[in-house]
């Protein structure tokens, strides 16, 4: 595609089936040194695939991979390693019991002369790794003790200090605050110029503008084109992507509001991370919530869906809800969606139908306390249908879905409940853009029916784009609410980075139901 050298990794013919599903299908594809290499695609399209064959995660059907030239088997990450191919992914392979530095070099720990772990060297390596990649985390902090950005930043960490010839980032800035994903970004470059081949997996658009100068586009399995973005403009790109023109990306609807459905007042955290926030949301309306990494309005919609203790009162349809369990928030009518869907929200040893049922299991019930099978298979082959969950089948493990398609049950599951509120956390983190808007649209649906929904994202187009109303929160404290005729992108940065004047605190928009 270039011409400045010769491929350091190509794979042709690349085939991979599972039960129902062809994941890759006669896949060619070519990796560079001095190259960031976007693989792009919808969920499902194979690209996660094609990652784990190039990482020696798995095995192709058929196929041939070639490193430097020479046809290679790679049949482990070891020997993946070995051959100088790293593979960073959205989902979390640390070890929580662990320290930060036995993480980032786990199974290579420098020894001393007489073969013991040599402790002291592995503090420096790892004050090293991190420094490298602009972190500041202590290496003897256990990672369980760490922030899910923080522990994707320890993962980055431990690829790099590998000595990669070949960095597959997998949605690995998927968990990062715009901070972080900065860092990265120009770390990527650097290693690029210095002779590094980077494959890269986003559904972020500018992240792909930003660093690649070349990208894959695959579908349903299958090899689609291979383009230089600087003559790809972003709708061609999105069009190869998924077949169809995306005209209005985020479909926002003129909805008329309904009465106050949920009421939070002095709602807090007992560590104090969530200062005493006070707010209410109508139905019909979309609350988007911003905020940097910290900021509380993680632990805000924690606290909403019971995951975390909090006191102060939330009532909804004016009835008190019981903070701190879950249970009890699913029964007051809150529906919640964490953001780190692979340690909150799925059993990832079980299928993909006992991951959509557990939600639904007080409405399956039969006399005497048996489920109803029928009516389970029933109504999960139909949520599989409405939310567009690529499978073939409901009997495979959650495990073998890509991140997105994962996304869609845990939303599907709470979607069909129709709940009074709905509380996403990072709901489109993961999700290509295709599957961004059948999103935006389900949340429109639901608004439309007369819930009530709080966004709380990451992506401040996105929230520009479906909210009625963003509030910024700032150091545990919600700073301000801008409606949508006042709401920019720069305005709420602003607030997000440094707060606001103290005199929005006391605003009367301030948890109006405007």
């Amino acid at each position: 595609m270039t011409g400045r050298s010769e491929p350091i990794l190509r794979l042709t013919g690349i085939s991979k089936t599972y039960p129902g599903v062809k994941a890759l299908q006669n896949v060619d594809f070519v990796v560079r040194a001095g190259e960031v290499h976007a693989l792009t695609g919808e969920n499902g399209s194979g690209k996660s695939t094609l990652a784990k064959v190039m990482s020696g995660m798995i095995q192709p059907d058929a196929g041939q991979i070639f490193v430097d030239g020479r046809e290679q088997t790679i049949s482990s990450p070891a020997a993946a390693i070995a051959l100088g191919i790293v593979i960073i992914s959205q989902e979390l392979t640390l070890a929580p019991p662990l320290t930060v530095a036995e993480n980032i070099f786990l199974g290579r720990l420098p020894r001393n002369r007489f073969g013991l772990v040599d402790w002291p060297q592995l503090e420096r390596d790892a004050e090293a790794a991190l420094d490298r990649l602009g972190v500041h985390v202590s290496p003897r902090a256990r990672v369980s003790d760490l922030s899910v950005e923080l522990r994707q930043e320890i993962e980055i960490a431990r690829a790099l200090s590998s000595n990669a010839r070949v960095l597959i980032l997998d949605e690995a800035t998927s968990s990062l605050s715009e901070a972080a994903t900065a860092r990265l970004l120009n770390l990527v470059r650097k290693e690029r110029d210095a002779g590094m081949a980077v494959v890269m997996i986003t559904h972020r658009m500018p992240e792909i503008y930003s660093a690649a100068s070349v990208a894959t586009v695959l579908r349903d399995g299958q090899f689609v084109a291979t383009v230089a973005l600087s003559e790809t403009d972003e709708q061609k790109l999105v069009r190869l992507m998924v077949g169809r023109e995306i005209q209005d990306f985020y479909g926002k609807r003129s909805i008329a509001a309904g009465e106050t459905i949920i009421e939070i007042d002095k709602l807090a955290t007992p560590q104090g991370i969530l200062s005493p926030t006070t707010v209410s949301v109508r139905r019909g309306e979309i609350l988007g919530v911003a905020g940097l990494v910290g900021s509380g309005k993680a632990e805000f919609g924690l606290a909403l869906g019971g995951a975390i203790s909090a006191t102060g009162t939330v009532r909804v349809a004016g009835r008190q809800v019981e903070l701190g369990d879950p249970r009890k928030s699913i029964r007051a009518g809150i529906g919640f969606v964490p953001d780190d869907r692979k340690a909150s929200a799925l059993l990832l040893v079980r299928s993909i139908l006992e991951n959509f049922s557990l939600a639904w299991l007080d409405r399956i019930g039969s006399r005497g306390g048996m489920l109803n099978l029928r009516g389970e298979q029933a109504d999960v082959d139909a949520a599989i249908r409405t939310y567009r969950v690529a499978t073939g089948s409901s009997s495979p493990a959650i495990s073998t879905l890509s991140g997105g398609n994962q996304q869609k049950v845990i939303l599907g599951r709470t979607f069909v409940r129709r709940p009074d509120v709905l509380v996403l956390s990072e709901p489109t983190r993961g999700i290509d853009v295709g599957a961004k808007s059948e999103i935006y649209r389900m949340l429109q649906d639901a608004a439309e029916a007369g819930a009530a929904v709080i966004v709380i994202s990451s992506e401040l187009p996105e929230l520009l784009g479906i909210a009625d109303r963003i509030a910024v929160f700032f150091e545990g404290s919600l700073e301000k609410i801008f409606d949508r005729a006042s709401a920019d992108e720069e305005a709420i940065a602003h607030v997000a980075v440094a707060g606001a004047n103290r005199h929005h605190e006391n605003s009367p928009h301030i948890g109006a139901s405007a």
